[in-house]
């Protein structure tokens, strides 16, 4: 199989899942390219990282809305062409609407297979990020997003989402969406590289976080996460010390809210994939704050695989992926999370880590979901090719 896997925007960290996806399909004797805008850590322009060959171009956050559509639009619709006559692919996934739209207005995709990966409703996902715009601003953004993704979704084969939350938005905001295409695939972890390994003190050196009790979230720091909520929280759980990892434009009013509240707060910024298991482990306890729309919560499995407890806001998938161990907050505020916190410190579990391990390795080994992702393309490429036929 040769497949071609486009994204309007390719980040360490944002597409992990994605690059794991592509790289254990390469291991399983596939050719595997990938077509991205990319922004300053992204790779190069025909690097080939782990059998996975990136096709990319600069991500230009300078321009405008509309231009920087324009733009992302052209240089893909480019860019594929190019590549679908040197490489003649088997299969396209693409990630996200922009460039979707792209690649289905060239007449070189049309007699392609194609499967859509939803990962959350981009009309939804803008508004939930953007609270204080103007009506007209909403309105524009939104029934512009809206159309645009419903093309693209109404015209692949197939449609992967990660969880049943995400399967019920596709279903209410894309009503014409034939459902009998809609996979679920869940998130998954490498369960060789996210696990226990060494001391939490040997691997709290590394970022030079000092004893005592450590809550975790990695996150983008933006409104729909929450972390503003944990921050609040916290302040009410004497003694923690609270570590935030990820970027994000909210990262100067939540450090000012810290200040404020007299909280110890260690902000990490951005932390290389590389980085992130020894940071896990270095945890008591990682948290999962999101206020909406949390189509899966792949970092909480990730901590729970590397052995360190996490806990979410009944928000979104979380109920799914957390709700079998308990690993819920009441609710998504300051003192459900601040009550939560409190118990789970007052309550310690000796065997809690051995088990969010074992429910990662029963339900999101990648070992196991990768067998799932090559059956989905498989069949649309078979299907495809019966059509062809007929």
């Amino acid at each position: 199989m040769k497949l071609l896997h486009v994204h309007d925007y390719f980040a360490p960290g944002n597409s992990r899942y994605a690059f794991d996806m592509n790289r254990l399909l390469v291991a399983r004797g596939h050719e595997v390219h990938v077509l991205a805008a990319v922004g300053a850590r992204g790779p190069e322009d025909g690097a080939v990282v782990e059998g996975v060959r990136f096709h990319t171009y600069p991500h230009r956050e300078d321009l405008g809305v509309l231009r920087r559509f324009r733009y992302a639009a052209s240089s893909t619709a480019g860019r594929f062409e190019e590549l679908q006559r040197d490489l003649d692919f088997d299969v396209l996934v693409l990630n996200q609407p922009v460039c979707a739209e792209a690649v289905l207005g060239s007449p070189l995709s049309r007699d392609l297979p194609k499967v859509y990966w939803f990962i959350s409703p981009w009309a939804a996902e803008w508004r939930a990020s953007n609270p204080e715009a103007g009506a007209v601003a909403r309105l524009f953004q939104e029934s512009a997003r809206h159309r645009m993704e419903d093309s693209a979704v109404r015209a692949c084969d197939r449609v992967m989402v990660e969880s049943e939350f995400i399967r019920g938005q596709l279903r209410h905001h894309h009503r014409k969406v034939n459902m009998d295409r809609v996979v679920l695939v869940p998130g998954a972890v490498d369960p060789t590289r996210f696990r226990p390994d060494g001391t939490r003190e040997e691997n709290r050196a590394r970022f030079g976080i000092g004893p005592g009790p450590v809550v975790l979230t990695v996150r983008r720091l933006v409104e729909r996460m929450g972390i503003d909520l944990l921050v609040r929280g916290a302040v009410e759980v004497p003694g923690v010390r609270l570590v935030i990892g990820g970027e994000g434009p909210l990262r100067a009013d939540l450090e000012a809210l810290a200040a404020s509240l007299g909280i110890q707060v260690l902000f990490l910024g951005f932390v290389k994939d590389e980085d992130l298991p020894a940071l896990y482990r270095a945890a008591d306890l990682f948290v999962l704050p999101t206020r909406s729309l949390e189509g899966f919560g792949l970092v909480a499995i990730e901590a729970m695989a590397c052995g360190t407890p996490a806990l979410g806001t009944p928000v979104g998938a979380l109920p799914e992926v957390l709700g079998p161990l308990g690993l819920l907050f009441e609710e998504a505020g300051p003192r459900a999370i601040a009550a939560g916190l409190r118990r789970f410190f007052a309550e310690r579990d000796d065997g809690l880590p051995a088990r969010c391990r074992q429910h990662v390795l029963a339900r999101y080994d990648w070992n196991v979901v990768i067998e799932q992702v090559e059956s989905v393309l498989l069949g649309v490429i078979r299907e495809s090719a019966g059509h062809r036929r007929e």
